[in-house]
């Protein structure tokens, strides 16, 4: 009965509305419509950009810029209206936030989707008779902005963000990619965010992971989109019950390699590989737990990716600790029981015994440059390579520390060591550094510590940033005698925010094609003197007397929010 009843139903209409166009006959005036014809202008077009006339590639960031002709077959002036829109591309996609990005005859519009496959669809409307055309696009934003660049980790009044500056070193003035992880994850990250860092695998594993850190927690980001991977918390089989994430970093000298993080002064590891990589959950292990307190620097040799040296700073003492099971060592060989203070065979001088006048002599603050590792009796407050950390077995490492009182901060310069452990004997590589006029002016207040990689040490140069200025010091002996200017100075009320020398972490086979260690990029808050936040690139100048120094400036960025830290991201194999 339905379907007789819909055929006689459907009957009825059709001549009902035969009936009423028969009706209507004769009473109208007809006009022929103005039919356009739309293609895209290709005069000016960007290659890079429209790879045809109806294919559009772009980075998340990137302006596009898009002009139409219309050809209409009725008269000649334009009178249209124009709206521009994105919807999705695949039947199961979803339809992007950003609906309509224009309403003017030339789309000049920044991107802010997510990389994806769209439609981009103009609607050209006839003003004068209210019919529209339009014309589809294929439009790819695509998350691969570039295979390396500087990575800006900022915050907003609602959250922190990510851009990236694609530049290497300075000497090529890259585009700027806004807002990267908000982007894709479509939502900032938490406000606090503090640190960025990046981490880079043998050619193996071909693998690279960025990690962010923010108050009561963190994110590891995909290289290549900045989605979300892996919750920092989630890092571990159990959520520890205080995530304050302090650093991360990994080694892969030899075989698999090990990743680490400090966590709340205790350290984990995992060892990394191929077949291990790939696997989740891949969990870190639990903290290594003993009588120490880390402070968040790891420093470590090329050729042992197991061995590492940290610093208690709890008891002021340095030790070394194998990631694969956490036991701390007095050798490669030789394990030793977690005693503070006596982690390494007790401080002399070769042909003199410790409680004698040499040995003391040579840790006298005031004249002396040794340095007792089981008992440095002061906070380590930064550590960095001063050697680019190829094969070579000892590369030297920068330490600064400093008493609690604040009025002594001195350099402690030693080879990173494994196999042999640490003598402890050492009676030189120390540097005092004098705060006052002549020698290392408001090295006490200093904040922010680099340090070059090209120079000859034990010795050398490194930098320290303190209120608006940033200085060169040159570490020299006898002690006190070192010495620093200032070499730049911003406006009053500069904060600087970041400073950090180049080190590509490039393959030994690549860095004779790059000025590794030899750039130095820095980040500031000039929002006092209406200046906003930059990043600037500096040349470290290579050669003559003035080796070392910072040099003119390369180039610069701005337009960021409030810089919390930045970190170099190399290619994938380089």
């Amino acid at each position: 009965m339905k379907k007789v009843l819909g055929i006689f139903l459907g009957t009825v209409i059709s001549a009902a509305a035969f009936t009423g166009c028969y009706k209507d006959l004769g009473g109208y005036d007809y006009k022929d419509i103005n039919s356009l014809n739309i293609t895209t202008d290709m005069s000016e077009a960007d290659p890079a950009v429209f790879i045809t006339p109806d294919s559009i590639i772009v980075k998340p960031s990137d302006v596009l810029t898009v002009k139409l002709k219309v050809d209409q077959t009725l008269g000649n002036a334009e009178n249209f209206d124009y709206q521009w829109m994105v919807t999705q591309y695949a039947q199961a996609g979803s339809n992007p936030n950003q609906y309509v990005l224009g309403t003017s005859a030339v789309l000049n519009k920044k991107i802010s989707l997510s990389p994806n496959l769209y439609n981009l669809i103009v609607r050209v409307t006839d003003k004068s008779t209210g019919v529209s055309f339009y014309k589809r696009f294929a439009l790819n934003v695509t998350g691969k902005w570039g295979s390396e660049g500087w990575l800006v980790l900022q915050e907003f009044a609602d959250g922190s963000d990510v851009s990236i500056i694609a530049s290497r070193d300075g000497s090529t003035h890259g585009a700027i990619y806004d807002n990267v992880y908000s982007i894709t994850n479509l939502q900032k990250l938490p406000l606090g965010a503090y640190s960025i860092n990046v981490v880079n695998h043998q050619d193996a594993t071909k693998a690279q992971k960025i990690s962010i850190f923010h108050p009561n927690g963190g994110v590891e980001v995909r290289y290549y989109d900045f989605m979300d991977s892996v919750k920092a918390e989630n890092w571990f089989a159990q959520k520890p019950g205080l995530v304050q994430m302090e650093a991360n970093g990994n080694f892969t000298a030899s075989g698999a390699g090990y990743e680490y993080v400090i966590n709340n002064g205790q350290i984990s590891a995992r060892q990394v590989g191929l077949g291990t990589i790939g696997t989740q959950p891949f969990y870190f292990t639990p903290p290594f737990v003993g009588s120490f307190t880390l402070s968040p620097f790891v420093i470590s040799s090329y050729s042992s990716d197991n061995y590492v040296t940290l610093y208690d700073k709890a008891h002021r003492c340095f030790l070394l600790m194998t990631l694969n099971d956490g036991k701390v060592r007095r050798s490669s060989t030789t394990t030793e029981d977690d005693i503070p203070n006596r982690h390494f065979v007790d401080y002399s001088v070769a042909g003199d015994d410790v409680n004698k006048t040499k040995a003391k002599a040579a840790l006298d603050p005031a004249t002396g440059s040794g340095y007792d590792m089981n008992n440095m009796k002061d906070n380590l407050i930064a550590a960095d390579n001063a050697q680019v950390i190829t094969s070579s077995a000892t590369p030297y490492w920068n330490c600064v520390f400093r008493n609690d009182a604040g009025n002594n901060t001195y350099m402690v310069q030693f080879t990173r060591q494994w196999a042999a452990g640490y003598p402890n004997t050492a009676t030189a590589g120390r540097y005092n550094l004098v705060d006052a006029v002549g020698k290392c002016p408001d090295i006490n207040s200093a904040t922010l510590f680099a340090v070059p990689t090209f120079l000859t040490v034990p010795g050398g140069k490194f930098y320290y940033a303190s209120g608006n200025k940033i200085y060169t010091c040159s570490l020299k002996t006898p002690q006190n005698s070192s010495t620093a200017a200032a070499q730049i100075t911003y406006p009053e009320g500069t904060v600087i925010k970041a400073m950090k020398v180049f080190k590509s972490g490039y393959k030994t086979a690549n860095l004779a094609t790059i000025p590794d260690g030899k750039v130095l990029v820095v980040a500031t808050d000039e929002t006092a003197s209406g200046g906003g936040n930059n990043v600037y690139f500096y040349n470290l100048v290579a050669t003559g007397t003035t080796a070392g120094d910072i040099g003119q400036k390369i180039d610069s960025y701005s337009g960021f929010g409030k810089i919390t830290d930045i970190a170099f991201k190399k290619a994938i194999g380089q």
